[in-house]
């Protein structure tokens, strides 16, 4: 059983690695360098960070996150803000223009990046792909389900099996 899980986890960090590489490439064709987009993905994903927590998620030195944010921000794409709980740090979040259309493209880039795989498989192998998938996010929830965990954090699954039917 071990060494399906160490399978089946390391399946799943090729494809978010795949999917990474698909957005990376997509962020350096409309002129934002991979280090950006790591930051702009980084505070899309907890939507206000801290330098320091941006610094320590993504293994940088707070200087280099620190100036590879003022780019962002004099670009406009990020924004600081003081931190209401420490008045001596500034949160990080999206702006407003980037906030709006960064879902769809990320979405869209994704849902492209992954048709293009599917793609290379015949229809019943896609098929037998998205059973797999269905019945792991399925064995997920229940295993969330029985431990407490809350599911609205990662994704919702309802959702997820409602657009695969």
């Amino acid at each position: 059983m071990v060494e399906k899980a160490i399978f089946i986890r390391e399946s799943i960090d090729l494809l978010q690695s795949y999917m990474m590489k698909s957005l990376q490439k997509h962020s350096e064709e409309r002129g934002v360098t991979i280090p950006q987009a790591r930051v702009i993905g980084e505070v899309f994903a907890h939507k206000k960070i801290s330098i320091k927590h941006l610094s320590q998620n993504l293994k940088m030195t707070q200087s280099t996150v620190s100036d590879i944010v003022e780019r962002l921000t004099s670009k406009g794409l990020l924004v600081k803000t003081p931190n209401p709980n420490d008045k001596r740090s500034v949160e990080i979040s999206l702006s407003n223009e980037l906030s709006k259309g960064i879902n769809e493209d990320i979405t869209d880039i994704a849902n492209k990046s992954l048709g293009d795989v599917l793609s290379l498989l015949n229809p019943n192998e896609q098929e037998i792909v998205e059973e797999g998938m269905r019945l792991l996010v399925s064995a997920v929830k229940e295993k969330m389900e029985t431990e407490g965990m809350d599911n609205h954090e990662f994704f919702d699954v309802l959702y997820f099996q409602e657009k695969t039917k």
